[in-house]
């Protein structure tokens, strides 16, 4: 079974930045799994935002964000793109008008994985160091990852995630828990 850690770090300014594992339990709600993520997503990219302006970060921090961008992220992405996503294609009304949606929040996944790729190589430019210093061209893209990525969640929760649970059955809902459960190495 795969574990998931609490993760936190205490940045320079003293206050400790924190993504607190999901228990597992909630895969068995998958949407609120989801849900949930979101808002850990949002503490990394307020955390990213806070470093670009700062332009350092410490090893704590650098370490805990990459980790949870190479980790968790991924996984939650594969939740969406092989779950979630793909279940709401098939149970949505054309009222909904969710196919463009869906598709540029896919296409939001795929270009994301360049930018997160040069987010983690800045962030471990130099593992021995205590604080890691940033180039302005890794600050600009932080920020803009971040901004990018906190609209993306605004319309998973507020489209997505907002009409899934009207249009997906008991099934689906299995399926998808099941899905994600497999992704974790947790028994279904």
């Amino acid at each position: 079974m795969t574990k998931h850690k609490d993760r936190s770090a205490t940045p320079e300014d003293g206050r400790t930045l924190s993504v607190n594992a999901l228990p597992l339990s909630l895969l068995d709600e998958p949407l609120e799994y989801i849900f949930a993520d979101h808002t850990r997503q949002r503490v990394i990219c307020s955390a990213l935002q806070r470093i670009a302006a700062q332009r350092t970060a410490t090893r704590e921090e650098a370490d805990l964000i990459t980790a949870f961008l190479t980790q968790d992220r991924v996984l939650h992405e594969a939740d969406e793109d092989a779950d979630l996503f793909p279940a709401m294609r098939r149970r949505s009304l054309a009222a909904d008008n969710l196919g463009a949606i869906l598709a540029r929040l896919r296409d939001d996944h795929r270009r994301s994985h360049d930018v997160i790729e040069h987010i983690v190589t800045a962030l471990c430019r130099h593992p021995a160091r205590e604080m890691e210093k940033l180039t302005a061209a890794d600050c600009e893209l932080m920020q803009s990852f971040a901004s990018s990525e906190s609209k993306h969640i605004a319309i998973e929760n507020s489209v997505v995630l907002a009409i899934a649970p009207l249009r997906l059955s008991v099934a689906d809902l299995k399926s998808i828990s099941r899905g994600m459960k497999i992704r974790r190495g947790v028994t279904p």
